[in-house]
């Protein structure tokens, strides 16, 4: 076609840098289409100087011509935000727009974005801070908890280890029983599982680290405890050592009933 009969102008000095590893992610099954749409959408729109792009669940689907609902645009972005693509704070229950920080989003200066670097400053810490202080968008509260909850990690890391001769705890088959058991009309595998809220995609990051095949357990769970303690958990597990801890879902219980 002869570029004086295209509809637009094409301005050669108007473009972005776009990795070929988005494309690579789509076909390799990484990114599903709808997600890698809004990413490239979210990637043209960015701000070269600090790689960051002011949206609205609202505006973003309208700029799809509303083929996407607002809800179903919250899921994306979510996913995108869970694969570690961009990050922003917490949503829940704001309409507003945000800042939303893409992943190694080229800059004018010539650096990148850095998500972890992005994430400290969001939270206000510095970059030197330990990684032991409560995870991003949790509230600061938690922190009082948490050398309780050391006392009695060593404790409870021994009872479902792999060496440990004793058997308490919830077996594999009878986990979340408790949990679950006024709800087996309703199950929720996570492998299908879609999060509506940030609320529900941190719960669903816990139950795939438990191993867990119902997100039921972890939905009864964020229900009668918050998130706040469910993420400090977490982490605690998260800092234990690596394959110290046989039964995930058992120690993750134990320790949310013994810290009521």
């Amino acid at each position: 076609m002869n570029m004086e009969n295209l509809p637009f102008e094409i301005d050669n000095n108007d473009y972005v840098k776009l990795p070929r590893s988005i494309k690579t992610a789509l076909v390799d099954g990484y990114l599903k289409f709808e997600e890698y749409s809004v990413l490239v959408w979210l990637w043209i729109n960015a701000n070269p100087r600090n790689g960051q792009v002011l949206m609205s669940y609202a505006g973003l689907s309208k700029d799809f011509k509303e083929k996407y609902s607002k809800n179903h645009i919250n899921r994306l972005m979510l996913n995108l935000k869970r694969k570690k693509w961009v990050w922003f704070p917490g949503q829940q229950g704001r309409r507003s727009s945000f800042h939303v920080d893409i992943a190694s989003y080229p800059l004018s200066n010539g650096g990148f974005t850095d998500l972890e670097r992005c994430k400290k400053q969001k939270s206000g810490r510095s970059e030197s801070d330990s990684d032991e202080h409560s995870v991003a968008e949790v509230p600061t509260e938690v922190g009082d908890v948490r050398q309780k909850l050391e006392s009695e990690k060593s404790a409870l890391v021994e009872r479902f280890s792999f060496n440990s001769k004793s058997s308490f705890g919830r077996s594999p088959k009878n986990d979340n029983e408790k949990e679950n058991k006024n709800n087996r009309s309703t199950r929720r595998p996570v492998r299908s599982f879609s999060p509506r809220t940030f609320q529900e995609e941190r719960c669903l990051e816990i139950a795939r680290y438990l191993e867990e095949e119902d997100m039921s357990f972890m939905l009864s769970a964020l229900k009668k405890y918050g998130l706040a303690k469910l993420e400090q958990i977490y982490q605690l597990m998260r800092d234990s050592p690596d394959r110290s801890i046989q039964k995930k879902g058992a120690y993750f219980n134990s320790l949310l009933q013994t810290n009521q």
